[in-house]
C-alpha cells in the first residue's frame, strides 16, 4: 500500500510541476499572422453586444471575448 501511495504522489508531484513556456515571440506564428488576427479580434469584440445587458451569461460572454482577443494577440501562442 505504501509503494501504490508513493507511485501515486509521484505522478501527482510530476504532473502539477510547473511546465517550459514558449519564450519566443513569433514562434509559430509570424507578426503579420498576429497582428491580422488581433485586428480581427479586436472588431469582432467592438461589434459584439455581449456587454449590452448585465446579466451572467453576456458577462461570461465578454470575458470569454476577451481571453480571445488577448490569445490572439499574444506573440507567444
Amino acid at each position: 500500500m505504501k509503494f501504490l501511495s508513493f507511485i501515486f504522489l509521484l505522478i501527482f508531484t510530476y504532473g502539477c510541476s510547473t511546465k517550459e513556456a514558449n519564450t519566443i515571440p513569433y514562434k509559430y506564428r509570424t507578426k503579420e499572422r498576429v497582428d491580422m488576427e488581433c485586428k480581427a479580434q479586436i472588431e469582432k469584440n467592438k461589434n459584439s453586444q455581449a456587454r449590452a445587458k448585465s446579466n451572467s451569461g453576456n458577462f461570461a460572454i465578454g470575458v470569454m471575448e476577451a481571453m480571445m482577443e488577448d490569445w490572439a494577440c499574444d506573440p507567444l501562442r
